[in-house]
């Protein structure tokens, strides 16, 4: 008699607990790393992202998300439990807290090799200020236009970002700003368009601090036996050498790639090749 009071009571207990669906997705990677500066490096990654959702009585859409990272370069180890964040979607948009994505980083280019060597980071250098950590996201979709919204709450850091594509045009725009008087401000652009699987893309940004004003751009084409190719080229004011790079990424199929790039930023070279797989 206990015993199915007691299962009588948890059964009334859990009434109250949201239905949801669970779900599991993950990525690895396996390859070798090289920079002029450094050494040839074993690197290896794998991420483990956990979902939850379900759906309010008044058709407000909820999601919870978290995950599992680790990663080996050599005989380093690191292992990172990731912020979570929490989301609500209706027609009022998608509102996010916790790990949030910044809109400061809306505009930007292509990257090259299968962990990125950062070909892109020349000419993202000035798109963006107070940091990449927001803890509120809000993102709403109207049609072709696109807006995004972050903001740091302890330190009042904003963000704001606006993107428009028809057909095969797409244009974004963003705004940071540091949230003291006088703070820093960054505002950055970027074109794109794609023709026959040709793609381009050409972006600039302009920074208070006049010495990470940036600019650049990417094209990738397909290329019979390697996949999609790209080729990607930055400057900036503080670097005294331009960046460049190309690189390379072919399905095999399963949910493999095989990647791999190459390039100079700031007159290093850098490079990388091998494995990400996507489950």
């Amino acid at each position: 008699m206990k015993k199915i009071l007691l299962a009588s009571t948890a059964l009334v207990a859990t009434t109250g607990f949201a239905m949801a669906d669970m779900s599991w997705s993950g990525s690895a990677n396996m390859g070798l790393k090289y920079s002029d500066n450094g050494t040839t490096t074993i690197h290896n990654e794998i991420d483990l992202g956990m979902a939850a959702s379900g759906e309010t009585d008044n058709n407000i859409a909820w999601k919870v998300e978290m995950g599992v990272d680790s990663s080996v370069q050599d005989d380093v180890h690191t292992n990172v439990v990731d912020a979570g964040s929490v989301s609500i979607t209706g027609d009022f948009g998608t509102i996010r807290v916790g790990a949030a994505s910044t809109a400061g980083t809306v505009v930007g280019i292509a990257e090259v090799g299968f962990d990125g060597i950062g070909m892109d980071d020349a000419a993202e250098l000035g798109r963006n200020v107070g940091g990449t950590t927001p803890n509120v996201q809000w993102n709403y979709s109207m049609d072709d236009i696109a807006l995004h919204v972050s903001t740091e709450t302890s330190s009042d850091n904003m963000a704001a970002a606006m993107s428009w594509t028809s057909g095969s045009l797409a244009i974004a725009l963003s705004h940071a700003s540091v949230g003291t008087t006088g703070g820093a401000t960054a505002t950055a652009g970027s074109v794109g368009t794609e023709v026959s699987g040709f793609a381009v893309t050409v972006m600039a940004a302009s920074n208070s601090d006049n010495t990470k004003d940036s600019l650049g751009m990417s094209a990738s084409m397909p290329v019979e036996g390697l996949g999609t190719v790209t080729f990607v080229t930055g400057s900036n004011n503080t670097d005294a050498k331009s960046t460049y790079g190309i690189g390379f990424s072919k399905s095999l199929g399963g949910g493999a790639t095989l990647a791999g790039g190459f390039g100079s930023a700031n007159g290093n070279s850098k490079a990388d090749l091998g494995i990400n797989l996507s489950f």
